[in-house]
């Protein structure tokens, strides 16, 4: 279910922002044909909701009325219900509409316009972001997440295993030739809670800032051998200033 959900939330967010978008270009569309003129509003229609913890709400949707090009009085509901409503009986309003159908008028201003592209479009935005974070975060090696640890089904000796160990720490010790960095990473074995602390061989440069998106390490070991040789993987770190790139370091 973990690996589903990220999955339904970016469908359901690209599926909000297509019906951000077909409503704004709805908007669009009906605005090419659109002729404005002014209105008023001559009633206030209620609607009523109830919820349990709010109790009970009501909003408020005006109706208005425009004389259309032959003189006849053309009567609309606006299509947004508001608390506090967003005029008064008598008040003065723009209005557009389509000469075909008069009676699907609408009132300017952005509640009417927009606020339904904008809505689906902002929970869409919000919705893809948050899959996409959860996804990244998801990922073996992502900062501040340990990859899964495989357990091994027994200890099968002479037969080295990669397994992804996370990172426990950096040791620096001072030598004649100059400081030197241990990079260490500790493993426990899922079936007897065993640990292991793995140090890769003495470093001349500090790994830290190759490795800061990186949570876990990969080592070879036979699990089945607790004391048993190891080979830590850094072949992706490079020395600076230098284009070899590091060998595969054994612990």
């Amino acid at each position: 279910m973990k690996r589903i959900l990220p999955w339904i939330l970016l469908l359901l967010g690209l599926a909000l922002l297509a019906g951000g978008g077909y409503a704004a270009w709805r908007e669009v569309e009906f605005r090419r044909g659109a002729i404005e003129t002014d209105g008023r509003v001559v009633e206030m229609i209620s609607s009523t909701s109830h919820d349990r913890e709010r109790g009970t709400s009501r909003t408020y949707a005006p109706v208005f009325t425009f004389a259309l090009p032959s003189g006849k009085l053309q009567r609309a509901e606006g299509g947004v219900f508001a608390n506090p409503p967003c005029c008064r009986v008598g008040d003065t309003i723009r209005v557009r509409y389509r000469p075909e159908a008069p009676e699907r008028a609408q009132m300017t201003g952005f509640m009417e316009s927009w606020f339904v592209a904008s809505m689906l479009g902002g929970f869409g935005l919000v919705l893809t972001l948050i899959a996409s974070a959860v996804m990244r975060m998801a990922k073996p090696g992502f900062a501040g997440v340990a990859p899964p640890l495989p357990a091994p089904a027994g200890p099968m000796p002479g037969a080295p295993m990669t397994f992804s160990v996370p990172l426990a720490g950096l040791r620096r010790i001072d030598t004649p030739g100059g400081p030197r960095w241990i990079l260490q990473a500790r493993w426990a074995d899922p079936r007897s809670g065993v640990q292991r602390l793995f140090e890769s061989e003495p470093l001349p440069f500090d790994p830290v800032p190759q490795m800061r998106s990186m949570s876990a390490v990969s080592v070879a070991f036979d699990p089945g051998v607790p004391d048993g040789p190891s080979w830590m993987d850094l072949s992706f770190l490079r020395e600076p200033d230098a284009d070899a790139t590091v060998v595969q370091r054994r612990g």
